[in-house]
């Protein structure tokens, strides 16, 4: 990865930046006034300025989805105006404009400035009314200034992208930013906008080849090339056939057209197999952001592929309520974290210890702590429960029985594990519970909201248990036929059952009595091809990792494809096993023959971690 060219660059251009002045002097201040709240930025289309332009300063909302968002400059300030939108400021000839001594915000809250109309260089009077840009700058420091934080701001398409996919889950359109008022929502609304800076550069509106860790490839021109999409309609009068084009192209999933250019991008990111060579075409030939896509991509998912040294073979995952992702090592006994933006906790090359062997999958209890089912040769496999921390609970692990593979928390901390013959239930500290007879190999496993358990095993029989020894069996029709077909299960939010057949490349559903709910021969379609790991996600719908074509696809709740018939890909994709959705609508793929992790960013509705009974399908 070109790191130091990376920076070399990044270095040029904002000092090139500071030089022009990025409109850093603030208006006509009170002699002696200290300049106490300094933020000042440039406005860009294409690469050229944009004059006249209404400059807004907003924080995302936290008490409902869908809420409007909040003005954050201070009305009467010197320099600042107000219509129906909001407080605003004017950008200048050069695109430069200061919001210095004009706001103040409240510490913690999310941060984004927004620019609304004006002129791209055209004849005089031009206000091209399509122009929606903005840049994300995230959480407000505890002192309720951005100095020494984000002292200057780069708005440009580029900027825009990155913001609308990190917070496409929160955003329905420009002035509409927010998140519901739990812990969990506010936790997924603020790790979204830590996603922001991990596509592109706030300071030099440039796209980012690697992450700022260094550990991740960021796809670059994909992100240029979106950006450029956004262009020539950007640079006009915003009644022009470019912005006829770009708005018949990038309609929302029930057909309404755009408005402006950051709906539109919005509506890509949420509807990313819709028109992608139509959209493709409208990049101008002298496309200003480089590199660029030589080919129209297979969608127009942003992916990006994370590593870590020590992580080899990694299986099914778990978010924690942080929304770190917790990976098991499959080959090297070890517990992998990677935090919400995919960096690695300093110094951490990987958990061991507490019986870890040929960790499998990961399950995280309400408390946040880790428990992993080691299939250990199969004879007898095991269970390794680590702290938050990453600390082992127990020197050792706890017994399972043969052919353990996978595990499930319910609403009570208790663990269920699946096996050869059994599913077994274990208390917090490891003592078993119950054991319930099965008839062969029993896959995924998941506990419904009234605390019961669907597993899935050989031979198309679906049970559903409880506490302490009832037992119901019922037959899923959409799997194999016979042989061993390890399979994960979810749970939705009508706490129907789904699972994978990675024989048959379909999914399947059973209702909460066990009925079956799909088609006899499950749903097919959107790019299933050995299907593995399965979620749900706050919209109820339907996430599947395929190893056989690398790739992603996504369904309604009624089995409707959403991806393309290739599956959402990306390049770093390679084998990918499990999958989980976090509560920024994240997806996150584990790649077992690549030894990394892909996250699909905002690709999916935001999902309440670490899973638990009574959320199901549902947003934070």
């Amino acid at each position: 990865m070109p790191k130091s060219t990376q920076f070399a660059a990044a270095l040029l251009t904002t000092c090139a930046i500071l030089l022009a002045g990025c409109g850093s002097t603030p208006y006509d201040l009170a002699p002696g006034r200290p300049l106490d709240h300094p933020l000042s930025g440039r406005l860009h289309g294409g690469q050229q300025p944009v004059s006249g332009s209404h400059v807004y300063l907003f924080a995302a909302n936290t008490t409902a989805y869908g809420a409007r968002s909040l003005s954050l400059l201070t009305p009467a300030a010197q320099g600042v105006a107000n219509d129906t939108t909001g407080a605003y400021v004017l950008s200048d000839a050069q695109g430069n404009f200061t919001l210095t001594n004009r706001y103040a915000c409240i510490p913690n809250q999310q941060v984004y400035v927004l620019a609304l109309g004006g002129n791209p260089g055209l004849a005089s009077g031009t206000n091209n009314q399509a122009l929606a840009l903005m840049a994300a700058l995230g959480k407000c420091p505890s002192n309720g200034s951005f100095f020494g934080d984000i002292p200057n701001v780069f708005i440009n398409e580029v900027s825009t992208v990155a913001a609308a996919y990190a917070l496409s889950g929160f955003l329905t359109d420009a002035t509409h930013l927010a998140s519901g008022p739990s812990t969990a929502a506010q936790r997924g609304l603020a790790n979204a906008f830590l996603a922001i800076p991990t596509l592109a550069d706030i300071a030099t509106g440039n796209a980012r080849i690697e992450n700022p860790a260094g550990n991740g490839d960021v796809p670059q021109s994909k992100i240029n090339t979106l950006a450029n999409i956004l262009v020539p309609c950007v640079n006009s009068n915003g009644i022009n056939a470019a912005c006829a084009s770009l708005f018949a192209a990038a309609k929302n999933s029930v057909g309404v057209t755009p408005f402006d250019t950051l709906q539109a991008v919005l509506n890509i990111a949420q509807n990313p197999s819709t028109n992608v060579a139509t959209l493709f075409a409208l990049a101008p030939a002298a496309a200003p952001f480089q590199p660029t896509l030589a080919a129209a991509p297979n969608d127009w998912t942003l992916a990006v592929t994370y590593f870590a040294d020590n992580m080899s073979g990694p299986y099914f995952p778990a978010i924690d309520a942080n929304g770190s992702l917790w990976v098991p090592s499959f080959a090297n006994n070890t517990l992998t974290v990677f935090d919400p933006t995919g960096d690695l906790p300093a110094g951490q090359s990987g958990y061991t210890g507490g019986g870890l062997n040929q960790p499998f999958q990961v399950a995280i209890d309400p408390t946040g702590n880790v428990y992993t089912v080691n299939f250990a040769g199969g004879n007898p496999s095991t269970v390794s429960k680590h702290l938050p921390s990453g600390t082992p609970a127990t020197a050792t692990s706890y017994p399972c029985g043969t052919s353990c593979f996978f595990l499930a928390i319910d609403g009570s901390s208790n663990v269920w594990l699946a096996g050869n013959n059994f599913v077994r239930t274990l208390n917090a500290a490891g003592a078993s519970i119950a054991t319930f007879p099965t008839n062969g190999y029993e896959s995924g496993i998941a506990i419904d909201s009234a605390n019961k358990a669907f597993t899935l095993g050989q031979g198309r029989a679906l049970y559903h248990l409880a506490l302490p020894s009832t037992s119901t069996q019922t037959v899923a029709t959409a799997v194999a036929t016979a042989g061993v077909e390890l399979t994960a299960l979810a749970i939705d939010a009508s706490d129907n059952v789904w699972y994978t057949s990675n024989k048959n490349n379909v999914i399947g559903k059973s209702d909460k009595s066990g009925n079956q709910a799909s088609v006899a021969a499950g749903y097919s379609g959107g790019g299933l091809n050995a299907p593995a790991g399965i979620a749900i996600d706050g919209s109820n719908r339907v996430w599947v990792a395929n190893r056989a074509n690398n790739s992603v696809s996504a369904f309604t709740n009624a089995g409707i494809a959403l991806s393309p018939a290739t599956g959402y890909q990306a390049p770093g994709v390679s084998g990918p096993r499990g999958l989980a959705i976090d509560a920024s609508g994240n997806v996150w793929i584990t790649n077992f023959t690549g030894n990394s992790v892909t996250e699909f960013i905002g690709a999916a509705t935001p999902t309440p971690t670490p899973i638990a009974p009574a959320t199901h399908g549902q947003r934070p």
